[in-house]
C-alpha cells in the first residue's frame, strides 16, 4: 500500500442524501485491495469498510466502545465520487472520535490490520484482527502509565538501533517490567531528563540486577520543542521499518497505547529536540552507579531512588558489543554516537 489511509481519508467529502434508511459512507478503494474501502459517514467520522467472505461461521457481536465501534456484516450504501451509491454489506470499523490525532492513529493502526487479514479476508480473520484492534483502543481509556518523555526516549532508541526489529521484540510488554529492553543476558533501561542534569530515578531491583546478566542505563536529555521530532512521526517510522512483521507493528502500537492511556491525542503530536537527544545519550553499566547495594532489610521492598550519574564514567558502545554481542542490534552504530 503505497498511499497512507490517512492520505486518502483526507481526500473524502461529508456524504450527502435524503434516505436515511442505511448507513451511508463516501469511500475511496484502498489501493492494492478489493475487499476495503476508506470512508467518512455523515458525521465525518473515518471508517474502514471491509468486505468478508462468509465462511458460516456465527456472527460476531458489535463492539463499542469511546472511540472505537465495529459493526459486522451491516448493510450500507457506499458513495464513491461521481457514481451512483451502491448497496452492500460490511464490516465497518469507525472511530468514533473527530480529533485529528485520535484519527491518524486509527487509521495508522487500521494499515496494520490491512496487512494483517490481507484481501478477502474471512469473518472470522476479520473478527480475529478487531479483537486486537479494540485492545489497543481499550487501553487508550486508562490512565498514562508512564511519562510521554520516557516513551520518546524509548521509542528514540528504537527508531536509532542497528536492528529495530530485534529491539522491538525486546521491549517492555507491560508496565509492571523492571527493563524497558530484556534480550538474553542483557538488561536496557532508558532514562530521560529535561533539566539537563544527568539525575534519574532508578529502582533498587535495576541497580542489583540478577546475577549473570548485563544491566546498562541509556541515559539522554530531551526537551520539548515547537518543531522536533514527534511522537507521531517516530511510531510512523518504526512501524515503517517493520511493517512486514505484522506482530511487531502491532506491538508497537499496544504498548504505546498502553503507556498513553488517555493522553494519547495530545501527546502524538508533541514535538522533541532530537539533536538534543542525540549529542547526550549517554550508557552507563548500573552495577557501578551511585545506588544502594546488597540486601535489603526484611519487609522493606519497592526501593526506588535518584542517582546522579555526573561523576560516573560512560561506557561506549564498543566496549558494550564486547560484554554481549546482543548490544550490537539493540543501540545504535558505533559511529552514530
Amino acid at each position: 500500500m503505497t498511499v497512507s489511509l490517512n492520505t486518502l481519508f483526507e481526500t473524502i467529502g461529508v456524504p450527502t442524501s435524503d434516505d436515511m434508511a442505511k448507513p451511508l459512507y463516501a469511500v475511496l478503494p484502498v489501493p492494492g485491495y478489493q475487499s476495503y474501502f476508506i470512508g467518512k459517514d455523515r458525521d465525518s467520522r473515518a471508517c474502514l469498510l471491509v468486505a468478508t467472505i462468509d465462511d458460516s461461521q456465527r456472527q460476531p457481536s458489535p463492539i463499542r466502545l469511546e472511540s472505537l465501534d465495529v459493526q459486522f456484516e451491516l448493510p450500507c450504501r457506499l458513495k464513491k465520487e461521481r457514481e451512483l451509491a451502491k448497496n452492500g454489506r460490511f464490516t465497518v470499523i469507525r472511530c468514533r472520535s473527530l480529533d485529528g490525532e485520535t484519527v491518524r492513529y486509527f487509521l495508522s493502526v487500521c494499515e496494520v490490520v490491512l496487512r494483517t487479514i490481507g484481501d478477502n479476508p474471512a469473518r472470522r480473520e476479520i473478527a480475529s484482527a478487531v479483537h486486537r484492534l479494540a485492545v489497543i483502543f481499550q487501553k487508550t481509556q486508562k490512565p498514562p502509565a508512564r511519562t510521554v518523555n520516557g516513551l520518546f526516549g524509548e521509542l528514540y532508541l528504537l527508531s536509532r538501533s542497528s536492528n529495530p526489529a530485534r529491539a522491538l521484540t525486546a521491549w517492555r510488554i507491560d508496565d509492571a517490567a523492571r527493563f524497558d529492553f530484556v534480550d538474553g543476558d542483557v538488561r536496557l533501561d532508558v532514562k530521560t531528563t529535561s533539566s539537563r542534569e544527568r539525575t534519574h530515578i532508578f529502582s533498587y531491583e535495576q541497580c542489583n540486577p540478577p546475577p549473570g546478566t548485563i544491566a546498562v542505563a541509556a541515559s539522554m536529555f530531551v526537551e520539548r520543542v515547537s518543531r522536533g521530532i514527534s511522537l507521531r512521526s517516530l511510531l510512523d517510522h518504526i512501524a515503517e521499518i517493520v511493517g512486514p512483521q505484522i506482530d511487531l507493528a502491532l506491538k508497537l502500537h499496544e504498548v504505546t497505547a498502553a503507556t498513553l492511556g488517555t493522553s494519547l491525542n495530545e501527546s502524538m503530536s508533541l514535538s522533541f529536540d532530537g539533536k538534543l537527544a542525540e549529542s547526550s545519550l549517554r550508557f552507563f553499566n548500573l552495577t557501578n552507579l551511585p545506588a544502594i547495594r546488597g540486601p535489603l532489610p526484611a519487609g522493606v521492598s519497592g526501593v526506588r531512588f535518584r542517582s546522579d550519574l555526573s561523576m560516573s564514567n560512560a561506557i561506549s558502545i564498543a566496549d558494550l558489543i564486547d560484554l554481549d554481542p546482543v548490544f550490537s542490534s539493540l543501540l545504535p552504530k558505533r559511529n552514530e554516537i
